[in-house]
């Protein structure tokens, strides 16, 4: 890559990694807000509902991908990517001040599922954006290795949110960060966000946007433009889209909690491995988007899936015995996957509609797979043990490998191959 590329990447990374980490805290913390905000209930029971609140924002990132979406492919890219992430800052910061149960009663959670609502729309915006934004100025034969970057930085930001937990927890004792010492997580995600919108607001717009929006073809509602034409693009996007939501859920996000319930792993322990783990899948993105972008995309990511298929089983089965082990490897398989497949995804809409289309199927499957994963994964450990985690690694793999299945064999090469009749005389702004 050229050094303004190199600097472009760096500049989405870096932002991905503060917003993501300013969202996902709230699960790294879920024992933590569940003691603030549900103190009456059992351990068990008050993590539950804070992972319950933490899908909150999940299932809100649908409604704020579209509405940004909207706005990035009428007015830019640069202008969405630019401006989400204040909005995260913000709302984090005012979580890491609200009073809990013991002071607001039952007005602290009613508030906190507003602020996450807040925190899922800004985020549901940035992604998408960030990755259509990116994506057109790499071009597709860069576009694995670039949006893997990308990923590489969102993922850090996960990975940030642990060690931070790691600190908190090793200088401030167990019974101080239950207390209070984990709102100095979301303190500090609230300056990083800032920083993070300063870096980004000189950003520049995309030379396809630009030459789109000159040449007069800017969708005046690309929502419905992309229902009527490229519904089968949104099913692929969303079904590739639904196995990164789980592994990100069931072996970043939940994993922790995972050991703790079924290996009786110490806190402490559980947030190392969850470290190690989402460390393994930074680099391994980068990785495998490198190798995407010279074997094929497709083919990477169909000999991918079907290796987490055959191996999901036999790691959750493991775990009995070994612990983690495997599942930082079915980890690093899964990762394989999700570094290349975000490559294929701006490819799969016409650039009127690029935006909206990702919102959907990113977002979407955020949504319905991302936001309920740690709830029903926790849900299905404690009735049917690992085996049933097992089984339902299987089915999202499946599924992938569906969605790959629906895309044309032509889809590196045409980047409109799914809009067929998106022309300049019926896209008037």
């Amino acid at each position: 890559m050229n050094a303004p590329l190199w600097r472009t990447t760096f500049i989405s990374a870096l932002g991905g990694v503060f917003e993501f980490y300013d969202f996902v805290i709230f699960a790294v913390f879920a024992p933590q807000i569940g003691a603030a905000f549900f103190p009456t209930d059992s351990d068990a029971s008050s993590t539950l509902k804070a992972f319950a609140i933490f899908a909150v924002g999940y299932f809100a990132r649908p409604f704020g991908g579209i509405l940004w979406a909207h706005v990035a492919d009428r007015r830019g890219r640069a202008y969405v990517f630019s401006h989400t992430v204040l909005g995260m800052a913000a709302t984090t910061f005012i979580i890491g001040l609200l009073p809990g149960y013991a002071t607001l009663g039952i007005a602290a959670p009613i508030l906190l599922v507003v602020l996450r609502l807040v925190q899922g729309m800004a985020l549901g915006g940035e992604i998408p954006s960030s990755l259509c934004w990116l994506s057109e100025h790499a071009g597709p034969r860069r576009a694995g290795l670039v949006t893997s970057i990308l990923l590489a930085g969102v993922n850090s930001g996960l990975l940030l949110g642990q060690t931070v937990a790691l600190i908190i927890s090793s200088i401030f004792g167990h019974e101080h960060a239950m207390s209070w010492a984990w709102r100095l997580a979301f303190f500090f995600g609230s300056c990083i966000g800032v920083f993070a919108y300063f870096v980004r607001r000189h950003v520049g717009e995309t030379a396809e946007f630009k030459n789109l929006k000159s040449s007069g073809q800017v969708d005046a509602f690309p929502l419905r433009t992309l229902l009527r034409d490229s519904p089968r693009a949104m099913i692929a996007g969303f079904l590739m889209c639904s196995v990164h939501a789980w592994v990100v859920a069931a072996l970043y996000l939940a994993l922790p909690s995972f050991l703790i319930l079924t290996c009786h792993t110490t806190q402490s322990a559980a947030d190392f491995i969850a470290l190690v783990s989402a460390g393994c899948g930074s680099v391994i993105y980068v990785f495998s988007g490198w190798i995407a972008d010279k074997v094929g995309a497709k083919k990477f990511c169909a000999w991918s899936l079907l290796a987490v298929f055959v191996c999901a089983l036999p790691a959750y089965a493991s775990v009995p015995t070994s612990g983690a082990t495997w599942l930082v490897a079915l980890g690093a398989l899964g990762g394989a996957f999700i570094g290349a497949y975000l490559g294929l995804l701006p490819q799969l809409f016409a650039s009127p509609v690029r935006v909206s289309g990702i919102a959907v199927s990113y977002d979407g499957a955020s949504a319905v797979v991302g936001g309920s994963g740690p709830f029903v994964m926790l849900l299905v450990a404690e009735k049917f043990g690992a085996l049933g985690v097992g089984v339902l690694f299987m089915l999202f793999t499946a599924a992938g490998l569906i969605g790959i299945a629906l895309m044309p064999k032509n889809s590196q090469s045409n980047l409109s191959f799914f809009h067929p009749r998106a022309t300049a005389d019926r896209m008037k702004a």
